[in-house]
């Protein structure tokens, strides 16, 4: 295992407002290994999407660094890939084979064969091989996300950063693609970093968790997740673990999010 294969270094991240400077994180820092399935818990407000929008490099940090394999974030690539928790992050004119296919031929891997025959492979790794040649309006909200993620698999990142994807489904499905993620990554150990609010989902998802305060965003506690797999709730240990980041949120003094 490659230690350090992602690292956050005292990252700021402050936004000016009508002339007024907004701290949306503060001096952040923690490391995840290669392989890691992390998530990152955090009340509606707290940062945890701006920092995940600085790992992609959607956004530069106002301070501190973020380096994937020991190089320095500043723009987005192909080794860092995102998947939303809109159900409109697929392009409507493209087929689901060709939405998966698409990143693949923008940064010019393989030929069109290989490329067509990759995210072939990548639309059964989710089950949906039936629907390649559907429009994403054919599709439910859980076969797009299906599909987002499929398509950021494709890539073969180094890091996949997923941004509340499941937020909004409905509690059987998100249950059902939780249950197909933690298997794809059981298979594949893709070093992943999920965004929740849910401390359900982090507890049943995540090898290691990350507690974000409220807005200026920091670190508050990173556990290990010792339960073992499949987890669910009942499973010995579950309700001590949610109770202790139930404590850690301290929701009863959460500021109202801007």
């Amino acid at each position: 295992m490659a230690v350090n294969h992602l690292e956050i270094k005292n990252v700021t991240k402050a936004y000016v407002n009508r002339q007024q400077q907004i701290v949306a994180l503060d001096k952040v820092s923690f490391e995840i290994d290669e392989g890691e399935l992390f998530c990152i818990l955090g009340p509606s407000g707290c940062g945890k999407s701006t920092l995940l929008r600085c790992i992609a490099g959607f956004e530069q940090v106002t301070e501190g660094e973020i380096l994937v394999g020991g190089r320095p974030v500043d723009k987005p690539g192909p080794d860092r890939t995102m998947v939303f928790q809109g159900f409109d992050q697929l392009l409507p004119w493209k087929t689901v084979l060709e939405n998966v296919e698409y990143p693949l031929k923008v940064n010019k891997l393989g030929s069109p064969t290989e490329r067509r025959e990759r995210a072939a492979e990548f639309l059964e790794l989710v089950g949906l091989s039936e629907f390649k040649d559907n429009y994403p309006h054919q599709l439910s909200g859980g076969m797009k996300q299906r599909v987002a993620i499929a398509r950021a698999l494709a890539l073969k990142p180094k890091v996949l950063l997923m941004d509340e994807p499941f937020a909004s489904l409905d509690a059987q499905t998100r249950t059902v693609l939780q249950t197909e993620l933690i298997g794809i990554w059981e298979k594949f150990r893709p070093t992943i970093i999920f965004i929740t609010h849910n401390i359900q989902e982090a507890i049943i998802l995540g090898s290691k968790i990350a507690v974000m305060s409220k807005r200026p965003g920091t670190i508050k506690k990173i556990i290990t997740n010792q339960l073992g797999r499949p987890r669910f709730v009942g499973y010995p240990g579950f309700d001590e673990m949610w109770q202790e980041l139930h404590a850690l949120l301290d929701y009863n003094r959460i500021m109202p999010s801007a």
